[in-house]
């Protein structure tokens, strides 16, 4: 699987995973939105059925005691005279009176409870309501409010007496049916169905009326099943399926005045229709992520491409300098990790391809070179020579014991060949047979020595700096110590040419091969800086280069910056009396005797910048002195009077190095490497 698939696939993971968390969380809750809001529309329920009972006992209480105390009407019921004439009056007047009070039904009974007459079942005379509590109560004297239970209807009724005087005549009841159309009015009013039901002792509820319409068959065929929660406490909620749609409901007990349960009001909330505003808006949230995923999708696959396509550009040029081809470059314009990511890489590339214009240019010197005779060649009027490691300064030495090749020196170091002699001693290719390695040995002139005490003490002190310093652009120092009498330095040995050497027989270096020598000059001499080392003698001289591979060696550190000649009035010479460093490349304030830091070296560094750009120096001159008062007093030409070919860019580099004021200079020398770099990404653009 690609990147860009996989990046696809987990945007498409990502989102899927967001909506589904979004979907769950707003089910659950809305679900426990819902369940609150049937909580509270249940109670709303139990208390308007409340006050519907008791504005309906209420209305009944008025209205029928204007009627049982009408003289007219108690008349009629204490004629005992004819049954059949004192049914049929009563029967009117309950009939008349009833259009005003608009109750369901009156009842009138005779002073033994038995009916005369009611308005809602006129066959019913004769029937004994002695021992119903509706009626009972009055027959006592006293008035009585209660759901009545007749068969399987229910009723709100109130009964009085009625008395002349202080003889009983009879008992008036009168009552409001529960019916449909008041399950019609607090569903109307609460949004919650409600059922009324009845129940015989051991037999299940069944329904008397509802609200539910055409539902009711279902809620009759879930009263009949051994499930049904008809022992759930007063306003327990419980869960019920009605024809597939669920409901929540409670249960508010039906209790005659004298507390007997004569059956039930059953409030039902249907949770779809409570959830049904969730559901559309779910259905629309589905909708509108699908339709957002699916853009989505497309951004994350156009984004997936931009992204990795730099990434597919870099794998293919991987592949390519695999082979050995670096050229191409990763075009990304953009601050993210992925432009970093890309310049690094052209930068990458641009270093190797310097480096491999540098190793063509030193192999083009070497064939020149092998054409001639000995170990040099004629080039342009010129010799190109082969160094070895560590080459000190050709100034020739006296007074340190010769050794000869097979000897053994220290015990350890097997004396190879003589390489060469340098101001302060001779320096002898050997083999230390502890490592079995090659190295460079120094031998220190007793002379030296003499002249200056305290010079094996400041070089034991650099030697330990030195040894800190690991590199690959910095020559490697093993060790120092003393055997009979004889200081010696040992160091990596490698055979290379110097960049002296390179500049004074090829001239200004070509562009690519002058920017990556300069980079590795610069990489080396930072991670001296980082150890706290300060070089002081940064020259053309101390940078060996490896003909083979192009790399770059920064040597001589604390050792050829202490140098002392007699006069002369030689351009290159290492110092005159006791300055230190070569006064070609020394900076303004190392000549004045002012202490050196880093910034002392990247003026030296831009000397020789100059120097390797140009093929001449910025300040010459006929004595050592002149030369001093150059670096001084004169400001540097510029390099494009020199060699018009180099970007402007490049000359604004060397020009901040070569500042008088190391204020102006560029701070650290990582800084004049990020500014090499973006020299050499401009050319390479250009």
């Amino acid at each position: 699987m690609g990147l860009t698939q996989k990046i696809l696939l987990f945007a498409s993971a990502l989102v899927v995973a967001l909506v589904v968390t979004s979907l769950a969380f707003t089910t659950f809750q809305a679900n426990e939105l819902a369940h609150f809001t049937i909580d509270q529309g249940l109670k709303e329920t139990r208390e308007v059925w409340d006050t519907f009972q008791a504005d309906r006992y209420k209305q009944l209480r008025l209205g029928i005691r204007v009627l049982g105390n009408d003289p007219a009407f108690k008349a009629a019921v204490a004629n005992r005279e004819d049954p059949a004439v004192r049914q049929a009056t009563v029967l009117d007047m309950l009939k008349e009176r009833g259009q005003d009070l608009k109750a369901d039904f009156f009842i009138a009974t005779d002073a033994d409870g038995v009916v005369i007459a009611r308005s809602d079942r006129p066959g019913g005379a004769g029937e004994d309501l002695s021992q119903q509590e509706i009626v009972r109560k009055p027959l006592e004297g006293e008035e009585s409010s209660t759901i009545w239970r007749q068969g399987d209807r229910l009723a709100n009724a109130v009964a009085v007496p009625m008395q002349t005087g202080p003889s009983l005549v009879g008992v008036l009841v009168a009552g409001y049916g529960i019916d449909e159309a008041l399950a019609g009015q607090i569903h109307k009013l609460t949004h919650s169905q409600i059922a009324y039901l009845v129940q015989d002792a051991g037999k299940p509820p069944r329904l008397s009326v509802s609200s539910l319409g055409p539902k009711e068959p279902a809620l009759t065929a879930a009263l009949a099943r051994p499930d049904f929660p008809a022992g759930k406490g007063e306003m327990e909620s419980f869960d019920l399926d009605l024809a597939g749609e669920r409901y929540v409901g409670v249960t508010i007990p039906l209790r005659t005045a004298g507390g007997e349960a004569v059956g039930s009001a059953l409030a039902l909330r249907s949770f779809s229709e409570e959830t049904a505003s969730f559901r559309k808006f779910r259905d629309s949230l589905i909708l509108v992520s699908l339709i957002v995923m699916a853009g989505g999708l497309v951004v994350a696959y156009l984004a997936a491409r931009r992204i990795t396509g730099p990434v597919r550009t870099l794998v293919d040029l991987v592949e390519r300098a695999r082979d050995g081809s670096f050229t191409g470059a990763v075009t990304v314009n953009t601050g993210d990790e992925i432009g970093v990511l890309a310049r690094t890489f052209n930068n990458l590339m641009t270093d190797l391809r310097q480096k491999e214009q540098m190793i063509d240019f030193l192999r083009e010197g070497m064939t020149i070179l092998k054409k001639g005779a000995g170990s040099a060649a004629t080039v342009s009027g010129s010799e190109v020579t082969l160094s070895a490691t560590a080459a000190l300064p050709a100034v020739t030495g006296g007074g340190t014991r010769k050794l000869e090749p097979g000897q053994l020196f220290a015990t350890r170091y097997e004396i190879l060949d003589e390489v060469g002699k340098g101001g302060m001693g001779v320096v002898y290719r050997a083999r230390d047979r502890q490592l079995d390695e090659v190295v460079a040995l120094k031998v220190l002139r007793g002379e030296a020595l003499r002249d200056d005490p305290s010079l094996l003490d400041r070089f034991k002190q650099e030697i330990k700096l030195a040894r800190k310093i690991t590199h690959k652009n910095v020559l490697r120092t093993h060790d120092f110590g003393e055997s009979d009498g004889v200081s010696y330095i040992s160091m990596e040995y490698l055979e290379g040419v110097t960049l002296k050497d390179l500049i004074k027989n090829r001239g200004a270096l070509p562009l690519g091969v002058g920017l990556s020598i300069a980079k590795q000059m610069c990489k080396g001499l930072d991670a001296a800086h980082l150890t706290g080392v300060v070089h002081r003698d940064i020259k053309p001289q101390n940078m060996l280069i490896l003909m083979e591979s192009g790399d770059l060696k920064i040597m001589d550190f604390g050792i050829a910056r202490v140098s002392q000649v007699k006069g002369g009035e030689v351009s290159g010479l290492t110092s005159a009396g006791t300055v230190m460093g070569t006064p070609d490349y020394m900076p303004p304030e190392q000549a004045q005797g002012h202490p050196a830091d880093f910034r002392s070296d990247i003026y030296s560094l831009g000397v020789v910048l100059f120097e390797a750009f140009t093929g001449t120096l910025p300040f010459t001159g006929d004595t050592l002195m002149a030369i001093i008062m150059g670096h001084l007093q004169k400001p540097p030409p510029k390099p494009r009077s020199v060699n018009p070919r180099l970007p402007i860019d490049l000359e604004a580099v060397i020009l901040r190095c070569l500042e008088k004021d190391p204020a102006r200079r560029f701070a650290q020398v990582e800084d004049l490497q990020e500014a090499l770099t973006e020299v050499s990404s401009t050319v390479e653009a250009a």
